[in-house]
């Protein structure tokens, strides 16, 4: 069992640079999306906030791999009939970026919803603009208070970019070479189990170094992480 966990395990790596590059791709798709949206719902006049905020319920109300589905099948399919073409790498990046938008916008709200009312308060008696306030004195402070959030939504991109795989995603991700190496050997607790253990060290590695990161920008007498 051991020797095959190991070929297993061998065989699965490969799929870590198609992984990273899934995840990667959807957290900056996330990132783009999340900000706009959150600049629409604090600075941009009704119904547009009331639609971003819809945007935003969807797609946390929703199964993520219901979204994949109609990214890839339903929307891949009506973009065929215009000569368009989605492949499934592209498909999940889109689904993953899509999905991950919504909860970043959820990060930076709660952020600067943490920020004190008394800091609003100053900005207004040095006779500071709303943009200048949330500029200069706002959003420095609610990036480096949603910064563990967003990590943590990082590593959880790594862990769903596995449900890419239900539409035969090439260049094939470790679930996806997991997939492929247990249908060929028969070989599957020990194929499963080299791609859980590839996910949980690259996550692990993942955590660790966010971890040295928020300290790092963490407001000091604001932020503190515990012993643990």
């Amino acid at each position: 069992m051991l020797e095959q966990y190991l070929n297993a395990l061998i065989y699965v790596i490969p799929g870590v640079q198609t992984t990273v590059a899934l995840a990667a791709f959807a957290f900056f798709i996330g990132l783009t999306l999340g900000s706009f949206l959150l600049l629409v719902r604090f600075f941009l006049p009704p119904p547009l906030p009331w639609l971003a905020t819809g945007y935003v319920e969807v797609f946390r109300g929703t199964p993520l791999l219901v979204q994949i589905f109609i990214v890839y099948f339903g929307v891949g399919s009506y973009l065929k009939t215009y000569g368009v073409n989605i492949d499934p790498f592209t498909a999940g990046v889109i689904a993953l970026g899509l999905n991950s938008a919504a909860y970043q916008a959820e990060i930076f709200r709660s952020a600067i919803q943490a920020i004190p009312l008394e800091q609003y308060h100053a900005a207004e008696a040095y006779a500071f603009r709303k943009s200048q306030t949330f500029r200069y004195i706002i959003l420095p402070q609610a990036l480096r208070t949603a910064l563990p959030a967003l990590m943590n939504e990082l590593v959880l991109l790594v862990k769903d970019s596995s449900l890419v795989a239900v539409i035969g995603l090439f260049p094939p991700d470790i679930f996806r070479r997991a997939d492929y190496y247990a249908a060929s050997k028969f070989t599957y607790l020990e194929a499963y189990l080299a791609a859980a253990t590839i996910y949980f060290v690259l996550c692990y590695a993942m955590v660790a170094v966010s971890r040295v990161i928020e300290q790092k920008y963490a407001i000091p007498g604001y932020l503190r992480r515990g012993a643990i």
